[in-house]
């Protein structure tokens, strides 16, 4: 019974680390499951609450690093201010940038997840 409770205990703490210190992930990953939707949609359905921040940038003017990947869709906006919103978890964040397209009003037209340590 005693090695019975050990294992578990043993199991419970690596499962607690291993979710704790984000182990399956990378340090960044693209969404791809939410590039080219609806911005409404996924808020509703992937997201399901409001996001901690959210601002505005004009893709004409110079991005930072964190901002610039969204440079290389600039062929598809119809519009240069892009909104960016992220949701911030225990251990990891998620940020989109939404803009004008003529597809959608408010396309999502990037999408990534990074861990908290991760800088720009």
């Amino acid at each position: 019974m005693k090695k019975i409770i050990i294992i578990s205990t043993l199991l419970l703490i690596g499962l607690i680390t291993s979710w704790y210190f984000d182990i399956w992930h990378k340090p960044i990953e693209p969404i791809d499951e939410l590039i080219g939707r609806n911005y409404d949609y996924a808020q509703k359905t992937y997201f399901k609450t409001d996001p901690n921040q959210h601002y505005k940038i004009n893709i004409n003017d110079g991005l930072n690093e964190f901002d610039g990947g969204v440079y290389e869709n600039k062929s598809i906006l119809t519009d240069s201010i892009i909104e960016v919103y992220t949701w911030i978890s225990l251990n990891h964040k998620k940020t989109v940038w939404v803009g004008k397209t003529k597809k959608l009003k408010h396309e999502i037209i990037d999408a990534i997840r990074y861990k908290n340590s991760v800088t720009f």
